[in-house]
């Protein structure tokens, strides 16, 4: 019977949902949600809060926006004071708006104050951003392993899991076995920004009390969704990173084709394929293809983040770290070509066009 699989981190008892069998990880898609649980964003925000602090904006529906923002704080800051007028929260500048917004450490807090009217929420999208960008790639720098059913925890090797590790991970496939049942006992499953989606059903809730118009609605249901082409651009490279190794994968290499690369989404064959086929454990052996044994990946344990490869030689220069891009396409090459023969490549991308042009046509 084949093992079933999904990736743990085991410091924070949290897993994914089942990957299924190695052949559907590594070659159906299955694993992609480990990509936005690595995938760090730039620190940059897609729309301008003050005039102060333009940003380069690449999307033309988000420039009309920002410059819509822009606006509505240049109209609030050129508004004349009495001067006796009484002091209020709105008759201060937004340079004071965007301190109090940063004084704010709870999401649903700068969300209030955003809502109360358009002015705020051109001044607010700053600060929830920031909060919605801490949410992101939860596990970088954590250490995760790609575990099976057939995983005997007292098995597994010290270096990959401690002892009150292991005895978390026996208590993990006590409550099921690695199907796609949700844990308990303190386990928790990850999958897309939690964040962003219980901001959205606030706002959702608070209309019920708050009419808006249909405008001003898509327009902060919009904020409140992190595109990956907004916090991660497309127009950089993007790498895997290894870091207790020192070790990284560039995206461009390992792409079937120049086309399938989407930031760190690289579609058929990315990122979260290269780990798993590098960071599995199993008690039991697990042949992909003819004789290649994926139960003792080498990665396995260790922390990783993906980020794009210019912000990596900014932060950590040449300081130790090796490209190893060429070595993983080479494993790859022996992995899926024992199991798919010498033309995988072709196959995989050929299966791809294939699936896009019946979605054209409108099958499923």
């Amino acid at each position: 019977m084949a093992q079933l699989w999904r990736v743990i981190a085991p410091e924070r008892k949290e897993t994914t949902g089942s990957l299924g069998t190695l052949d559907e990880a590594l070659l159906s898609g299955s694993a992609a949600g480990l990509v936005p649980l690595l995938a760090v964003p730039l620190h940059q925000h897609r729309f301008v809060a003050t005039p102060r602090r333009r940003q380069a904006i690449t999307n033309n529906s988000s420039v009309e926006i920002s410059s819509a923002k822009v606006a509505r704080v240049r109209t609030h800051d050129s508004q004349p004071i009495a001067p006796n007028a009484p002091k209020t929260l709105s008759s201060l500048s937004s340079h004071v708006h965007c301190i109090i917004f940063r004084y704010l450490d709870n999401p649903f807090d700068a969300l209030r104050l955003s809502l109360t009217n358009r002015y705020f929420w051109a001044v607010g999208l700053r600060r929830l951003e920031d909060f919605i960008m801490e949410s992101l790639a939860p596990w970088a720098g954590e250490r995760i392993v790609c575990v099976s059913d057939e995983s005997d925890p007292r098995a597994i090797p010290d270096e990959i899991l401690n002892e009150t590790e292991k005895a978390d991970l026996e208590e993990l496939k006590g409550i099921y076995d690695l199907s796609n049942s949700a844990p308990t006992h303190g386990w928790r499953t990850v999958g897309a920004p939690v964040l962003p989606e219980e901001l959205r059903k606030f706002v959702v809730e608070y209309e019920a009390t708050h009419p808006m118009s249909e405008a001003d609605h898509a327009e902060i249901m919009m904020g409140l969704k992190p595109e990956m082409l907004d916090f991660y651009p497309r127009d950089q490279p993007w790498i895997l990173r290894n870091l207790t190794t020192k070790e990284y994968v560039r995206g461009e290499v390992i792409a079937l084709k120049g086309e399938f690369v989407q930031g760190p989404n690289i579609e058929v064959l990315g990122f979260a394929e290269i780990l798993v086929s590098r960071i599995s454990w199993s008690s039991r052996e697990a042949y992909f293809g003819r004789d290649k044994n994926l139960a003792h990946g080498k990665w396995a344990g260790h922390r990783f983040d993906i980020t794009t490869l210019p912000a990596h030689e900014e932060r950590a220069g040449n300081d130790g770290w090796r490209d190893v891009s060429d070595e993983v396409l080479r494993d790859l090459d022996v992995i899926i070509g024992s199991q798919k023969g010498d033309d995988w490549r072709e196959h995989m991308s050929r299966r791809r066009q294939k699936s896009i042009s019946s979605m054209r046509l409108g099958y499923t």
